[in-house]
């Protein structure tokens, strides 16, 4: 039976030749991954391996799913990428329990201290929420070479709002690990080559622990009332502030597709005008949980509830930097860090 050992052994046994794949998920499986697995991707599709925290799913794609960190899995294949996300999308599709990880733009941009981008793809794609008459509507760029992340911040100095990573490429070469090429995607897709399996495992933990930090802030701020012994209750948390680099064009275009239901966002609700704010009691579609929006002239603010989650966030942010405003920033000090680069990655 294959443990977590034989996983790494296989993977680094094919080499430079061949690539190694993880994609990683955010999970909700309440102590009961298991059932969640089952529940997502069929019963009779779950193996049990000789680690109690493997599984091994076989449905059109052989895949191992490490689930030792609970909330952050990492799904591995050696098969073909394709394959293993359309397995992967449908039970994200199904389950309310699992979600992509989000990566920003900037998570992107700066995914390892000091690395060079030799490949990477800028996607904006602001059909669904920005009229015809809007400057740039779509924009796609894929650059190779060492001067790529120059010429796209060329681009990005005169049209800021219409330029967000999708994709990119690193060479990593690091003394303690080895040389590797690794490709990440904004959906938390990782694909590598190399003579260093641990390095690509490396940048794997590194990238989600990034990530890690930002979705533990948002949630810091959960919205929370506490019953005080006099009376009357006591509210702690705060906004998500999320400020765009230009004023929305068409507001009702914007909220029709942004409260829609459908993915990317995956959020439905009724937004209500008052005193030039439109006030949106929402759902998330990813965990079923409601959430509160205010969308002004330039800005939007998110409150999400006890029991919330914070990758609902991640997914609202990526997703206006790829479909609105690739130029949005995070007014919260923190919160910003939080979207920089960590110089010291032992600290994520």
């Amino acid at each position: 039976m294959t443990t977590r050992a034989d996983i790494a052994q296989t993977f680094r046994a094919l080499g430079g030749g061949d690539s190694w794949k993880t994609f990683v998920i955010e999970a909700h499986s309440d102590g009961n991954p298991i059932e969640l697995l089952e529940s997502a991707f069929g019963t009779d599709s779950v193996r049990p391996t000789a680690d109690a925290y493997v599984q091994e799913i076989s449905n059109g794609a052989r895949l191992w799913v490490d689930h030792l960190d609970e909330r952050y899995w990492s799904v591995h294949t050696h098969g073909r990428v394709d394959d293993a996300y359309s397995l992967l999308r449908s039970a994200v599709n199904r389950s309310r329990a699992l979600d992509w990880m989000w990566l920003p733009s900037q998570h992107l941009k700066q995914a390892w201290p000091g690395a060079s981008l030799t490949w990477l793809r800028s996607d904006f794609k602001g059909r669904r929420l920005l009229p015809t008459e809007t400057g740039v509507q779509d924009l796609e760029v894929q650059l190779r070479g060492s001067e790529a992340p120059e010429i796209l911040d060329l681009i990005s100095s005169r049209y800021k709002a219409a330029v967000s990573f999708d994709r990119i490429v690193m060479e990593l070469n690091e003394t303690d690990y080895g040389q590797i090429q690794e490709g990440v995607s904004r959906q938390g897709r990782f694909v590598a080559r190399g003579d260093s399996f641990e390095f690509h495992q490396e940048v794997v933990r590194s990238v989600t622990g990034r990530y890690r930090r930002l979705i533990d802030l948002v949630e810091k701020r959960l919205i929370h009332w506490r019953e005080l012994p006099q009376g009357g209750a006591q509210m702690s948390g705060s906004a998500i502030v999320i400020q765009f680099s230009r004023p929305i064009p068409d507001r009702e275009l914007f909220l029709d597709q942004l409260f829609s239901a459908r993915e990317p966002f995956r959020l439905w609700g009724v937004p209500a005008e008052q005193r030039g704010i439109a006030e949106v009691e929402a759902v998330d579609l990813h965990v079923g949980r409601k959430l509160r929006f205010d969308i002004g002239e330039d800005w939007l603010r998110v409150y999400l509830f006890e029991g919330g989650c914070g990758n609902s966030v991640a997914r609202l942010i990526a997703n206006l930097q790829h479909h609105f405003d690739g130029a949005l920033a995070l007014p919260d000090p923190e919160l910003a860090m939080a979207l920089e680069l960590a110089t010291d990655t032992a600290d994520l």
